[in-house]
């Protein structure tokens, strides 16, 4: 079979090493951009994590501003998005008379996702 040729009669085509060079920054930009896809992923992941913790924050804040108000910590489990958060608020009095400070927190596996904070009148 006879090669292709350019004009000046030289043999038309690529070498071998370019064709390795050519693979090698190929295979090196896919690596990298694999990487980067399952980064996005992940941090989609911990967003949409975060997402529903505010909401169980949120909930917890509500719930606790609409009975009167314990001084004290008090727990529990939350249901929200397919996945269950555990959260805690604690209510402590403020060097304000009269003001309790409301900390709410929402974790996962012992991974915090959100922490909030209110404050209310002690005679609510």
């Amino acid at each position: 079979m006879k090669q292709p040729q350019k004009q000046d009669g030289k043999q038309a085509g690529f070498t071998l090493v370019e064709v390795l060079a050519a693979l090698l920054i190929f295979s090196v930009a896919i690596i990298g951009l694999s990487r980067a896809g399952t980064q996005s992923v992940a941090h989609t992941q911990r967003l949409t994590h975060k997402t529903y913790a505010s909401v169980v924050a949120d909930n917890q804040l509500i719930y606790a501003r609409m009975r009167s108000p314990v001084i004290g910590t008090k727990s529990g489990r939350e249901e929200a998005g397919g996945q269950t958060y555990n959260w805690k608020v604690e209510t402590v009095k403020t060097p304000q008379a009269g003001l309790l400070e409301l900390r709410v927190s929402v974790s996962q596996d012992e991974d915090v996702f959100v922490t909030r904070r209110a404050w209310l009148s002690e005679g609510s």
